[in-house]
């Protein structure tokens, strides 16, 4: 059983998509914590009036994908969303490419019981 990230409101909390973890090369110094490189989500915005959920989407700086190098420590756990369809698909968007081909997204809360948990305690 999973530990708990001990996460109780959504408060200062941002989505990120991690690109890759990695460890400094020996030759920058014996910096041993582990590093993510992440691509941030915006913060999350009110919830969707037909599924109540929330939404995020890319975050953008100069119209490229806000990126960061954090520690991996800083992780809380990981998120599930879902791809915002409109009144169409977009024939490109398969199961694998769904988080690059989409830029807006309904954040799934349900996905387990601590981040349920952790929703419905966000909107009392």
């Amino acid at each position: 059983m999973p530990r708990s990230s001990g996460l109780r409101t959504l408060d200062d909390v941002r989505v990120a998509q991690v690109r890759v973890i990695f460890t400094l090369p020996r030759q920058f110094g014996t910096y041993s914590r582990a590093l993510a490189y992440i691509e941030w989500f915006t913060p999350f915005r009110l919830p969707d009036p037909s599924s109540r959920l929330l939404q995020v989407s890319r975050s953008t700086c100069h119209l490229r994908r806000n990126a960061a190098v954090i520690h991996v420590d800083e992780i809380v756990r990981p998120c599930h969303l879902i791809p915002k369809m409109g009144q169409s698909v977009d024939t490109m968007l398969r199961s694998g490419n769904a988080y690059e081909v989409a830029s807006d997204f309904y954040f799934n809360e349900f996905i387990d019981g601590e981040m349920f948990g952790v929703s419905v305690i966000n909107s009392l």
